[in-house]
C-alpha cells in the first residue's frame, strides 16, 4: 500500500487502503476515516477510528509498536494530506513553474505580475527576485507601457549577470528586459488604460494636456499614473505631473478646446508661468512608489535605515553566510504579506 511513497502515507487514498487492508475496515468506514482526517485540525483527532485502527491491525498480526507508529503517521498526515490526483496536478504545475523560473525568469516574472492579485508573494518580491536573477525591469511609462507587463523585444537586457544564478553567459544573454504594465498602478481602471492606449496609436504623447484631450480620460486617472511616476518620458517627475494635472480643471471652453486640438494650438489662458517644485527626497520617492505600484525600482526601503539599524547591531541578510553557526542574530525587514489564517 505504501510502497511507492517509501512507507510514508502521503495521499488520502493510502490512509483508506491502510485501514481496509491492515485493519479490516469496510469501504464506508474507510471513507468516514477520510472525512475525520479532513477535520483533524478542528477536532484534534480522528475520533473512534484510532482505537479501531490499532485493534484491527493487532488482529491481523501487525506488531503493536508498528500499528501505533502508523496511526501516528496517519494523524500527522491529516495536517497536509490530500488526494493523489490533487497532488499530481499540483506537482505538474510546480515542476513547470520551477523550470520556467530557472530558465526564463523574465517571462516568469511578467506572468506572475499579470496574474495579480494571487498567491503568497507581493509584486515587490517578484520583481526583486527577477532583478537578482539578471532581469532588467523598466518602470511604467505613459508612452511605452501597455496594460500588461511585457517583454521589450527591441533592446538588449543590460542588467549585469549574477554569477550565483548564471554560471555562464549563455542563459543570461537570452533574457529580455521587462516593461511594467499600467495594471500595476493602484486604482487605475483598465478602461482608462485602454482609452490611453487607443489614443497613443496615433503617436506618442508630448504633454499632459494633449494626453488628456486625446484620450478623454478624467484627471483622476491621470493623477494615478502621475503618482506612479509614469510621465518621465514627458520630462515630468511625479510632482510636476501632478501639478500639471491639477491645472486641467481650469481648461478653456470645450468649443475653443476642440478647435485648439484640431489646429494643434495651446490657448494663452491655459499657459502659466513655470513653478519650481521642491523635489522629493530619495526615501520619499520609494515610499510613493510603493503606494502607487506596490514596488520600487529605485531602492529597497531599508536602504535608508541601514545606518541606524547597524548602530543597533541589526545585521543585514548578506552578513549571515559569514557568521558562526548557532550565533544569535537580530534582523529587520518589511512585512509584505500576512498569512491568514496563521496556521495555514
Amino acid at each position: 500500500v505504501l510502497k511507492k511513497t517509501l512507507g510514508v502515507p502521503l495521499f488520502q487514498e493510502q490512509a483508506m487502503q491502510v485501514a481496509i487492508v491492515g485493519a479490516g475496515f469496510s469501504a464506508s468506514e474507510a471513507d468516514r476515516l477520510r472525512r475525520a482526517m479532513a477535520t483533524f485540525k478542528s477536532t484534534g483527532g480522528i475520533g473512534p477510528f484510532e482505537t479501531k485502527l490499532i485493534e484491527g491491525m493487532l488482529a491481523n498480526g501487525i506488531a503493536s509498536s508498528f500499528a501505533e507508529r502508523l496511526v501516528e503517521q496517519i494523524k500527522g498526515f491529516s495536517n497536509y494530506g490530500f488526494p493523489e490526483s490533487h497532488a499530481a496536478s499540483f506537482a505538474k504545475i510546480a515542476v513547470a513553474s520551477c523550470w520556467m523560473k530557472c530558465h526564463h525568469p523574465d517571462i516568469f516574472c511578467a506572468a506572475l505580475l499579470n496574474s495579480q492579485p494571487m498567491g503568497f508573494y507581493a509584486p515587490a518580491q517578484i520583481v526583486r527576485d527577477a532583478r537578482a536573477h539578471g532581469v532588467e525591469v523598466h518602470a511604467v511609462c505613459i508612452n511605452a507601457s501597455g496594460w500588461d507587463t511585457a517583454m521589450i523585444t527591441d533592446q538588449p537586457n543590460r542588467r549585469p549577470r549574477h554569477a550565483a544564478y548564471w554560471g555562464d553567459d549563455a542563459g543570461w544573454a537570452g533574457l529580455m528586459p521587462l516593461r511594467l504594465g499600467m495594471r500595476v498602478v493602484h486604482g487605475l481602471a483598465q478602461g482608462d488604460a485602454a482609452a490611453i492606449l487607443a489614443a497613443r496609436r496615433a503617436g506618442p504623447f508630448t504633454g499632459i494636456e494633449e494626453l488628456w484631450r486625446r484620450s478623454g480620460v478624467k484627471p483622476a486617472a491621470l493623477e494615478r499614473l502621475a503618482r506612479a511616476d509614469a510621465f518621465q518620458a514627458l520630462g515630468l517627475n511625479r510632482r510636476q505631473a501632478l501639478w500639471a494635472i491639477k491645472g486641467l480643471a481650469n481648461r478653456p471652453l470645450d468649443l475653443f478646446a476642440a478647435a485648439d486640438l484640431r489646429e494643434g494650438r495651446t490657448r494663452a489662458e491655459s499657459i502659466e508661468a513655470p513653478v519650481a517644485l521642491v523635489p522629493l527626497t530619495a526615501g520619499r520617492e520609494v515610499v510613493e512608489d510603493y503606494r502607487a505600484t506596490q514596488l520600487s525600482l529605485r531602492a529597497h526601503p531599508l536602504t535608508f535605515l541601514r545606518g541606524k539599524l547597524a548602530a543597533r547591531g541589526i545585521r543585514p541578510c548578506g552578513d549571515l553566510t559569514g557568521m558562526k553557526d548557532g550565533a544569535r542574530v537580530e534582523v529587520a525587514g518589511l512585512v509584505l504579506v500576512r498569512q491568514r489564517p496563521g496556521s495555514a
